[in-house]
């Protein structure tokens, strides 16, 4: 059941849920640090106590941050990240508050110093580190406080009282602190992310604008299989001289929102401007699939738009192209350019290819093919 829990707000956007996940525990030198304090405290502890059950917690919580520290490092995309993660804070915290009634119970005023000093660096040590996915920090800082309160409160002396007040001030400082980090940490990850879907969407019609193409089509040819189709309207410029550049733009909203009806969402689509457009394919889509989806998109956008109260019809053209051994983007996108040009010199309202035939594994005999 745990890999289920969503600890990250869903309504958030992917790039900045993978960020916040990103954060936690993205400090080693402090853990270093702390797991280096928590060497010296078991044999502090046994020097000064002798008690076995004290020096045993002290050793397990010792192994846990350690097996925590390793966690981290392998597992750190996996979807049981979070939850674990989650899982190995309650029991740590469970240890500590174990440890400290153990001091507690023993009476030592040195035992109780170092460990109420241990948990009080992990709470803050929790408050910084997790402070990314509130979702995490918070249970820990409870789970590990809450009882710590209550034992300090009954026992009767004044001293753990005051142990007990100083603890609560200190649990509710953190649980405070750790909002207001979190705020300002997903305050300015979503500004950050409006300014890069800014910076690579087009603005009229919401997809992505060339910038973006050009970027996902070098990943692409740099990985594996890549095909793209170029897409031209054919008879736009009459509609702008028609009916105004306002009924233009209504017109490439409308085309927008048809291609990518047409589409799944697994392929990119793009406006590179003006009348023109592209989609890069999904890898799984070979030619047969491509030329099939290109076809549906130069039917989609043979019907009439309704514009200012006006039926228009402009159609498309499209020329598709495969990425080759040896490829770089920009000869990928001038050969997918060539394909689209021959498909408007041939007639318009056509798919002109140079996909492999079906059954072929290298490129077409020569360029130019019908589809």
């Amino acid at each position: 059941m745990l890999p289920k829990l969503r600890l990250i707000d869903p309504r958030l956007p992917d790039r900045v849920a993978r960020r916040l996940e990103s954060m936690l525990y993205a400090a080693p030198l402090s853990t270093v640090a702390y797991v280096l304090g928590l060497m010296v405290m078991p044999i502090a502890l046994w020097l000064r106590t002798g008690d076995p059950v004290i020096s045993s917690l002290s050793i397990a919580i010792l192994l846990l941050i350690m097996l925590r520290v390793g966690f981290v490092k392998l597992c750190r995309s996996t979807p049981a990240y979070l939850p674990t993660l989650l899982a190995f804070g309650l029991v740590y915290s469970a240890l500590l508050v174990a440890l400290v009634v153990r001091a507690f119970s023993l009476g030592d005023d040195v035992a109780i110093a170092l460990v109420v000093i241990a948990a009080a660096g992990y709470l803050s040590g929790v408050t910084i580190r997790a402070a990314a996915v509130p979702a995490l920090a918070i249970p820990h800082n409870s789970t590990l406080f809450a009882p710590l309160i209550l034992v300090a409160a009954v026992a009767c002396d004044s001293r753990y009282w005051a142990v007990a007040i100083l603890l609560t001030c200190h649990w509710i400082g953190t649980l405070q602190l750790t909002n207001t980090m979190h705020n300002r940490i997903r305050s300015q990850l979503l500004a950050e992310d409006r300014m890069s879907r800014a910076a690579f969407t087009d603005a009229l019609t919401g997809l992505a604008n060339r910038a973006a193409f050009d970027g996902a089509l070098a990943e692409r040819v740099a990985s594996g299989p890549a095909t793209i189709a170029m897409i031209d309207l054919d008879c736009f410029k009459p509609v702008n001289d028609t009916h105004g550049h306002d009924a233009g733009d209504e017109v490439l909203k409308s085309v927008a929102l048809r291609i990518v009806a047409t589409l799944d969402n697994r392929h990119l689509v793009a406006r590179l401007g003006g009348d023109e457009f592209a989609i890069l394919f999904h890898p799984s889509f070979d030619s047969a699939d491509a030329t099939c989806a290109a076809e549906e998109v130069v039917r989609a956008l043979e019907a009439p738009f309704e514009i200012a109260n006006a039926n228009v019809t402009i159609g498309a053209s499209i020329g598709l192209a495969a990425a080759i051994d040896g490829d770089d983007p920009r000869a990928f996108k001038r050969r997918a350019d060539g394909c689209l040009y021959n498909a408007k010199r041939g007639g318009r309202g056509r798919v002109w290819s140079d996909l492999p035939r079906p059954g072929s594994y290298g490129p077409p005999d020569k360029l130019g093919q019908a589809a």
